[in-house]
């Protein structure tokens, strides 16, 4: 999505001293975020979720022992 296009729908809400402190878009524009962004955050947390089993698969190796120099590791590569 590409917020130039939308630049002029938007309005700011603003407090006594004339500082942005809200923000309306239009409620399609909104839509459309909500759209875009739990395939985004879903992403994220697929990437995390496989960093912490890596992370505690690797601490469970190290307890049992399994551990490399990191020579090895680098020249396997």
């Amino acid at each position: 999505m590409n917020i130039d296009i939308f630049k002029d729908k938007i309005r700011y809400l603003t407090n006594e001293e004339g500082k942005k402190t809200d923000v309306l878009i239009p409620l399609a524009i909104w839509e459309n975020i909500l759209q875009n962004l739990p395939v985004e955050i879903e992403e994220e947390n697929d990437h995390k979720t496989q960093l912490i089993a890596d992370l505690k698969q690797s601490l469970l190796h190290a307890r049992e022992g399994k551990t490399y120099p990191l020579e090895k590791l680098w020249n396997d590569n």
